[in-house]
């Protein structure tokens, strides 16, 4: 397939979405770049809720996915397929990020005070009007308006039970105006 990589990049997303659908994933991403010789096709994957992708479903949609291309022929030079998760350090911003982030523990930083805290850990239940509705470890659901948010991330650092289980009491901001921080 010639055309803009913009085109292709479209083309591979459509192709993608339909083979990956099936296996519970959905495309996040897709960059196509040719530099020279060299062509590269990146496709980012994602899965709603807690499991997020493992490399048993990378592996499997890359394969599905490299067979369903040649075999539209959509890319008639030699190419570097990468199947992969966006990863934890990708940013939460856009409403479909917000879904398939909810139940997933995160990591919210506020530009001021919002509740007495600019920092916020906890697990993400999802959109509340246009805010972030975020449940501490002590149970207490805090709504964090977007318009004030600074940073909205997956918080792989997640501490939200004591080592007998029981959730730690968190609810209060800190000295540091952090609500459900470690030293909280």
């Amino acid at each position: 397939m010639a055309g803009s990589a913009e085109r292709v990049a479209d083309e591979v997303r459509r192709v993608a979405e339909g083979v990956v659908s099936p296996l519970g994933l959905e495309v996040v991403d897709v960059v196509f770049r040719r530099q020279g010789k060299y062509t590269l096709l990146r496709i980012d994957l994602d899965r709603s809720g807690l499991g997020g992708v493992s490399l048993d479903d990378c592996e499997r949609a890359s394969r599905a996915i490299e067979l369903e291309i040649d075999s539209l022929g959509l890319l008639q030079d030699s190419f570097e397929l990468q199947v992969s998760s966006p990863g934890v350090e990708r940013p939460i911003v856009t409403d479909d990020d917000v879904r398939r982030n909810t139940g997933r523990p995160v990591r919210v930083e506020t530009s001021e005070k919002v509740h007495g805290a600019v920092e916020f850990r906890g697990v993400l239940r999802g959109l509340s009007g246009d805010g972030l509705r975020i449940e501490s470890a002590t149970g207490e659901e805090i709504v964090v308006p977007r318009g004030r948010v600074v940073s909205a991330r997956q918080d792989v650092e997640a501490d939200l039970h004591a080592p007998d289980g029981k959730p730690r009491s968190r609810g209060k901001p800190d000295r540091r105006g952090i609500v459900g921080g470690p030293s909280s």
